[in-house]
């Protein structure tokens, strides 16, 4: 099998003519921030000044012709979000400062932000252990969450705005990426079904699409900014956005663990098969479990909502996983997992 086709070697050209019309002869020091790993990757760069720590701008390039669309799709969104909030969230959201394309690539440029992802904590020693921890990592995530919902709501005159899946959507996704497997095709009935259909009846508000901790950057305790906003969607619903951050943050609770050990600060957790974790934030007991359950309970009651739907929340959120991951692996681990769910008390 051949990995997908890497961009003309002219796309370093498109980058040099980027900093220097916005850094001009000065670039100060550069450095590569992340590289995704994901079928379609991208890199971005942050600039720094000659001297001093804080950053001046950030840079993301496609490196395949499949990630050009990511960028361009990511500088949609923050154009779009900048138009019906021009504080951007109070500051958190990168601004929009350059895009360009050609034959060669893609770039955009933003704004920087100051900030620790949250995924350095998450893995720092027995962070995920201390339940203090473990709440305010929450309790950040949720009411930035609230503040994104509150600053960018849909108008009724807005036209052409990206819509967030469906149900049937995902549902549709399983069946057709897996058209044999009965595990999709059970997953697909399921969320489809109007007894789980967890959107109806919630409201409709912007959501960022992806996220989980590592593009959450915390400065003094405090959400400083939130990146990568390729999958974003403006009339959508925002359980979406907590249900992701829940399953994210339960699924590698057990990354620093040997298998067959348990997980330090988690009674209920032994180290194991892939979505341990998982499973144990949705049928184990503790006070993980709990704040999860808290969590996207409170998101469906302050949107209306019967707070008791909240493992449904989690299991369209795997479903939605399944169906769009770009990674093949990673989306059959979330369909058995939602599979193996339906079975459960």
């Amino acid at each position: 099998m051949t990995g997908p086709a890497l961009l003309d070697a002219g796309l370093g050209d498109l980058l040099d003519a980027v900093l220097r019309d916005h850094l001009g002869p000065r670039r100060g020091r550069l450095v590569v921030l992340a590289m995704s790993k994901d079928e379609n990757p991208k890199a971005t760069i942050i600039a720094f000044p000659p001297e001093g720590r804080k950053p001046l701008l950030a840079v993301k390039m496609a490196l395949t012709h499949g990630a050009r669309a990511s960028v361009a799709a990511e500088a949609r969104a923050l154009q779009q979000l900048a138009e019906r909030d021009p504080t951007l969230v109070g500051g958190t959201v990168p601004r929009l400062l350059d895009a360009r394309h050609d034959a060669t690539g893609a770039v955009i440029v933003t704004t920087a932000h100051e900030g620790a992802p949250m995924s350095i904590d998450y893995h720092r020693w027995r962070h995920t252990a201390n339940p203090r921890a473990v709440h305010d990592d929450f309790q950040c995530a949720g009411t930035w969450l609230d503040s994104l919902a509150d600053a960018v709501m849909p108008h009724d005159q807005d036209h052409g705005l990206v819509e967030g899946p469906t149900a049937g959507s995902i549902g549709q996704a399983l069946v057709a990426r897996w058209p044999s497997d009965a595990s999709a095709q059970a997953l697909a009935e399921h969320v489809t079904s109007s007894t789980s259909d967890v959107s109806a009846g919630g409201p409709a508000s912007v959501v960022h699409g992806d996220f989980w901790c590592g593009n959450i950057l915390r400065r003094d305790g405090a959400v400083a900014g939130v990146i990568d906003w390729e999958h974003a969607s403006f009339v959508d619903d925002p359980l979406r956005d907590r249900a992701r951050f829940a399953l994210s943050y339960a699924l590698y609770l057990d990354r620093h663990t040997a298998p067959g050990r348990r997980v330090a600060g988690h009674r209920g957790l032994v180290a194991g098969p892939w979505g341990e974790g998982v499973r144990y934030a949705v049928a184990g007991s503790g006070w993980f479990p709990e704040l999860v359950q808290r969590f996207l309970s409170d998101g469906l009651q302050t949107t209306g909502r019967d707070p008791r739907l909240w493992r449904e929340a989690l299991l369209q959120g795997l479903a939605e996983i399944a169906a769009t991951s770009d990674h093949g692996d990673f989306a059959r681990h979330h369909l058995s997992l939602g599979a193996e769910m339906l079975s459960w008390p």
